[in-house]
């Protein structure tokens, strides 16, 4: 797969599931899509917490988290891309890792501190998200 048909296909996976998750939680929160010298970015805020997750045409997936509790996270790198890579389940698991974050992040309503939370293609998705969904199970009935 070449790098600008990864971008189109990562873009329009976590497109879908962001309107999934916005469906699942019943709630129409502020969100900013943009393409910018060939960098696809999404933004989704609440309260004061702001996902931001761009596609650059390079490949290169990278994300970042800011929170009035905890500041910004900085950029992080989701996945780099590499032509010996199988591409489609990197797709897919982008889109299957941000679908979840989207969703616990709207059922939070906000990041609720948990700017640390670590998301790549190689990581486990349940580790990296494993104190944020308890929180929220705990503080944020019904989850």
């Amino acid at each position: 797969m070449e790098r600008n048909e990864f971008q189109k296909k990562a873009v329009a996976a976590l497109l879908g599931k962001i309107a999934e998750a916005c469906g699942k939680a019943g709630v129409n929160p502020s969100i900013t899509v943009s393409t910018r010298k060939n960098v696809a970015c999404f933004q989704l805020r609440r309260q004061d917490s702001c996902i931001q997750v761009s596609v650059k045409h390079s490949g290169e997936i990278n994300y970042s988290f800011s929170d009035k509790r905890e500041g910004s996270s900085g950029k992080k790198i989701y996945y780099e891309f590499c032509f010996k890579d199988s591409h489609e389940p990197v797709i897919e698991k982008f889109a299957a890792d941000f679908g979840r974050l989207y969703k616990d992040f709207l059922t939070a309503d906000s990041l609720c501190g948990f700017t640390g939370i670590g998301l790549s293609y190689g990581a486990d998705t349940d580790m990296a998200l494993k104190e944020y969904e308890d929180y929220i199970r705990k503080d944020c009935p019904p989850y």
